[in-house]
């Protein structure tokens, strides 16, 4: 999980540290990053900048079944 950067630089190191500790301590699958090949692309985003258009969606889809589908699988 990752935040803007203007909510500053010790608050979104700290934000982003924090999941890869918890999924490792919980052996929880982790998703590095949602919007992987999505944020910060304009025409993938709405025009608030944040929230993923519809293509943008379709990408955060694949970025969520990369990880959740091998989950899947081990599950009986």
């Amino acid at each position: 999980m990752q935040v803007p950067s203007n909510l500053g630089r010790d608050y979104t190191t700290g934000f982003r540290a924090i999941f890869p500790d918890l999924a490792a301590a919980n052996s929880a699958a982790l998703i590095p990053f949602l919007l992987d090949g999505v944020g910060g692309i304009p025409e993938l985003n709405l025009p608030d900048g944040i929230h993923p258009t519809p293509a943008g969606h379709k990408i955060v889809a694949e970025n969520v079944w990369k990880v959740l589908e091998p989950v899947l699988r081990t599950m009986p």
